[in-house]
């Protein structure tokens, strides 16, 4: 039997869906770079509730041509004259890890809000200390971990949470991709691959166990500017999650399957097809019938929800309104980092 879930609520049309803010709210904007100008802004400008008010680059012909084709008024150089300006309610970053570091520590230390784009920080001393920070000063954190907010992964996670459908017991992430080859932002190849891909992967494991992990089984290999990463991780409620990441694939993939303890198993591909396969209640025993439903994003959605750009940052933007919680926080992401410092690889260099 094969059910159309098109027809369910959305997962952003919860009891936990942002309310509207009274009045637009105010984003600064650190980072002209890619990253803001292929999903940061184009995601912030189909926000109602929020509108940019400055941009901040210190390259400052790419940043004033950006500011003149969007219409921001106020364009300044770095993250001390932006927190100066009284033009924002919050911060947006999208810069190298070092710089988010920098500009998170100002942020906290002015009381602003700020969201920075993964990596939000090289190390996981510098993250704890900056995660510490604002929770003694009651500052506002975000990290731009958009598969956590993407579209398919909240239809997953919704599923999952049927009561029926039982608990995950094991969970399987395939993620891999063409890049990065080389080292970046100053860093070593695999802390620079840790980083800029791993992360999410590993992030989005715990999001989907949602349990502590309690052991990790690990094996990692870098030849030459070639890395393949298989990680076990066994969890404080009895789950088991696994990985395989690397930047050797010919194209970008990414798959997650999820079996439950009812025998349900999704499956995600891409960020583009939920399958939901399991045994029907009604039919047990030799004759017993299999059930399947599948979910497909509309073809009308333009990307940036179904990336999870659009809906980290609506949540985001609506916390800094309201005084709600946002997450992933940086301390949040504290429990990523110390899974990836302990992946060693063997042979070549770290």
């Amino acid at each position: 039997m094969t059910t159309d879930l098109a027809t369910r609520p959305h997962p952003h049309h919860t009891a936990g869906t942002p309310t509207a803010p009274p009045r637009p709210v105010r984003v600064g904007i650190l980072g002209a770079g890619e990253q803001s100008t292929a999903h940061l802004l184009p995601a912030l400008l189909r926000l109602p509730d929020a509108r940019i008010t400055v941009l901040a680059d210190p390259v400052t012909a790419r940043r004033d041509r950006l500011a003149e084709r969007l219409g921001v008024p106020v364009r300044l150089n770095n993250v001390a004259e932006v927190v100066a300006s009284g033009q924002v309610d919050c911060i947006v970053a999208a810069c190298p890890p070092q710089a988010h570091e920098q500009i998170a520590a100002a942020a906290i230390e002015a009381g602003v809000p700020v969201f920075v784009e993964k990596p939000p920080a090289v190390s996981t001393a510098a993250l704890t200390e900056l995660a510490a920070a604002a929770g003694t000063a009651g500052v506002l954190t975000g990290v731009g971990m958009n598969f956590r907010w993407a579209a398919p992964i909240h239809r997953l996670r919704q599923e999952l949470t049927d009561p029926p459908h039982g608990t995950s017991s094991m969970i399987s992430v395939r993620h891999v991709a063409s890049k990065p080859t080389a080292s970046m932002w100053d860093l070593p190849l695999w802390r620079t691959f840790l980083l800029a891909q791993a992360i999410h992967p590993i992030d989005l494991l715990l999001t989907l166990a949602g349990s502590p992990v309690v052991d990790i089984q690990p094996a990692c290999r870098l030849a030459g500017s070639g890395i393949w990463l298989g990680l076990q991780l066994q969890h404080a409620n009895d789950a088991i999650s696994t990985l395989v990441c690397g930047n050797q694939a010919p194209r970008f993939e990414h798959r997650v399957e999820v079996t439950t303890t009812a025998g349900i198993t999704a499956t995600l591909n891409d960020l583009a097809e939920l399958n939901i396969a399991g045994v029907n209640a009604d039919h047990t025993g030799p004759g017993q019938r299999g059930t399947s439903s599948r979910w497909r994003p509309s073809p009308l959605d333009v990307g940036y929800d179904r990336t999870g750009f659009g809906g980290e940052l609506a949540a985001f933007c609506a916390a800094v309104a309201t005084g709600n919680q946002f997450t992933p926080s940086l301390a949040d992401l504290v429990p990523t980092y110390r899974i990836m410092d302990q992946l060693c690889p063997t042979g070549g260099t770290r």
